[in-house]
């Protein structure tokens, strides 16, 4: 089983990227929409992470070849060694924040504190991401359809690493 892990700061097109390969048959989740995430308290009040727990299962119990998994959480990378790929998708700041306003499909860095995280996100945490990524993607310079390709490509190249 290959696993793919998508991950980048919000409006880079994670979302879109697993609509177009879930619509094209692929075992997608993103852990943002199915309760794979849980709050936590910390020291500047409280963030919502991974439930290790959760993420751990559905690690353990996925039955189809492939299966691409999206998120951005500071516990992330505890996972790491689970997947064959970490892919992060990123984008300029004002292509992030441009599609974050457009969108309609999600509410979040429409309120202010939010946009106010998503510009610390860029500076503190996107380094970090990319230091840990095996593939980076900007999306402001491939479309959905491409980055979908790559993907792929990454699904198959996993299955072959393993047979």
């Amino acid at each position: 089983m290959g696993i793919i892990f998508v991950t980048g700061l919000s409006g880079v097109g994670k979302t879109s990227v697993l609509q177009r390969l879930e619509n094209e048959g692929y075992d997608v989740v993103d852990t943002d929409n199915h309760g794979y995430t849980k709050k936590v308290p910390t020291v500047e009040g409280e963030e919502f992470v991974w439930d290790e727990e959760k993420i751990s299962h559905l690690i353990e119990r996925r039955k189809r070849p492939h299966i691409v998994l999206s998120g951005c959480y500071s516990n992330q990378g505890e996972f790491y060694q689970s997947f064959d790929y970490v892919v992060l998708l990123e984008a300029p700041l004002d292509v992030m924040l441009d599609r974050v306003n457009q969108r309609n499909t999600n509410p979040y860095g429409k309120h202010p504190d939010e946009r106010k995280a998503i510009l610390e996100s860029f500076t503190h945490v996107l380094p970090k991401l990319r230091a840990s990524a095996n593939v980076v993607i900007d999306t402001s310079k491939v479309g959905i359809s491409e980055t979908a390709d790559r993907l792929k490509s990454l699904m198959i190249m996993a299955h072959q690493v393993r047979i």
